[in-house]
């Protein structure tokens, strides 16, 4: 083992000659011992490792330093997405209470909501809005997805609201064309709805379901409002008369008439001809007897037309 030692110490003791022979000059000639060579030569390793060291992290600095650039951006992009969003749905939230007061529905003015909703939903949006103008690197990943899901939960509250007034709307829209609302018949009205003396001489008096119209034979009678024929045929007392049911606790009346145009099980849309007037049953004279029925009780029909 000394022996390889005492080599070794001998061969780094030993002298390498580098000649450099330029053309037009003389040659030099250079002495220098192994140690130093290897001396040399690790310096140049070690400052070239070390250049090369710094130079990479130099450059990942800079990457970095771009890709987080690049990051702030895009989310200031997604805050500013997030943000519009989040004021079209206020927008949303004004509309459905102004559908909501204009049709009359519930909760126009947030009637059903709990004592202190309103101050809860502002405060949570001025938090929400210090968040994303915050620096966004440092974005708190808990409340960030906080914030969406409540985005996601008042979408799903405005659309539920929405089909709630959709709904609203077509069964409102369905009982106004099922709520008897014109005459029907253009002739003038000869007796009215209460009580009236008998129009047969009886010195009695006797209540009077409906009003009549007195005009001239075979002129048009038009159903009310939109129903489906339940009966259409003789009645005692009345003669031919029509009974439509209008649904929504509505049903109509016409009596006397002549010319019946339509059967039992028929759908019948406002305005429609379904009869002539006449003087069938036990009448006086040319005329229709019409009545409105809601709910099973005889109301007067002048408080549905004009």
């Amino acid at each position: 083992m000394g022996k390889i030692i005492n080599a070794f110490i001998q061969f780094l003791g030993e002298r390498i000659d580098f000649m450099i022979m330029p053309r037009r000059r003389g040659s030099k000639k250079f002495k220098v011992r192994v140690w130093t060579l290897i001396i040399i030569v690790v310096v140049w390793l070690i400052i070239t490792l070390g250049g090369l060291s710094f130079f990479i992290r130099g450059y990942d600095y800079h990457i970095v330093k771009a890709d987080n650039q690049l990051m702030r951006v895009k989310m200031r992009l997604i805050a500013s997405e997030l943000e519009r969003g989040r004021k079209f749905l206020d927008l949303t939230r004004t509309t459905d209470t102004q559908m909501r007061q204009m049709l009359g529905m519930p909760g126009g003015k947030f009637i059903n909501l709990p004592k202190g909703w309103e101050e809860q939903r502002d405060k949570e949006e001025a938090r929400y809005q210090a968040m994303l103008n915050g620096d966004l690197t440092e974005l708190d990943e808990n409340e960030f997805n906080h914030y969406i899901d409540a985005i996601e939960e008042s979408a799903k509250t405005r659309l539920a609201s929405y089909q709630e007034i959709a709904w609203y709307y077509a069964n409102r829209r369905e009982n106004l064309n099922s709520t008897p609302s014109i005459r029907p018949s253009s002739a003038p009205i000869s007796s009215g709805f209460g009580y009236r003396l008998d129009p047969f001489g009886h010195r009695s008096s006797k209540r009077h379901n409906g009003i009549d119209f007195a005009g001239k034979p075979d002129s048009p009678i038009v159903v009310t409002a939109d129903g489906v024929v339940r009966h259409a045929g003789w009645v005692p007392s009345f003669g031919q008369t029509i009974l439509v049911d209008h649904g929504f606790g509505y049903s109509t009346l016409y009596a006397h008439t002549t010319g019946i145009q339509v059967k039992a099980g028929d759908v019948v849309k406002r305005g429609d001809k379904i009869a002539t007037m006449g003087s069938s049953g036990r009448s006086t004279g040319t005329h229709l007897h019409y009545e409105v029925w809601k709910d099973g009780e005889a109301v007067n029909p002048r408080n549905y037309f004009k």
